[in-house]
């Protein structure tokens, strides 16, 4: 979010006029290293290849992201849950499900982004990963999230006889984290019908 003024445009430098172009600078250098994460992982990515990409030098970067690549590799992670997280805001039971389907649905449009999680993912497992930590929360946070909608169904008799919720949740999560990874190896799958489908499978009342 830019700071708006009625310096922008006129030519008169000032403090919002400074903000205001670091903003777009720490923006550029986001996009950059979501570009190269994406493309060599987090392993293999530098601080020089997001330098070149933007057309800055390294320490360009690290005046933006003093903590380096672990910052940058920070900061790429939260604006991907921000947006899932505005999404599912306010939804309890069968509307936060149905989240879960509109979420998938969004994946398709969004291919590096799927690939640079997927990626990270799988780098993430190694427990000196900068990401170890990350990951292992995210899902535990999604697993109870899940879990807390799919007791709220069960509690208003919707999820199918003899299902605990926790196994619904592990089941789901799951079940999304795989048709990802088997997408983007190419199968031709619609991500949010499948989703649907599955959540199905398990309540007594369709989505």
């Amino acid at each position: 979010m830019f700071l708006v003024g009625p310096c922008y445009g006129s030519g008169v430098a000032g403090p919002r006029g400074e903000y205001r172009k670091s903003a777009e600078r720490r923006a550029q250098i986001l996009d950059a290293a979501f570009t190269v994460f994406s493309r060599d992982g987090y392993t293999a990515g530098s601080v020089n290849e997001i330098a070149r990409v933007v057309g800055i030098t390294q320490t360009g970067v690290l005046h933006h992201f003093a903590g380096g690549k672990p910052a940058l590799l920070q900061a790429v992670l939260e604006q991907r849950d921000a947006r899932a997280e505005l999404l599912l805001a306010d939804r309890t039971g069968r509307e936060f499900l149905t989240g879960l389907v509109e979420i998938s649905r969004s994946q398709e449009s969004r291919r590096g982004l799927v690939q640079l999680y997927r990626r990270l993912a799988a780098e993430a497992v190694d427990a000196t990963h900068p990401a170890h930590d990350y990951f292992a929360t995210r899902f535990q946070r999604i697993v109870d999230a899940v879990t807390d909608a799919f007791a709220e169904v069960a509690g208003q008799g919707g999820l199918r006889p003899g299902l605990d919720p926790r196994d619904a949740a592990l089941q789901a999560v799951a079940m999304t984290e795989g048709q990802e990874l088997l997408w983007l190896h190419g199968f031709k799958i619609d991500l949010a019908a499948a989703t649907e489908a599955f959540l199905d499978t398990l309540l007594v009342e369709p989505l």
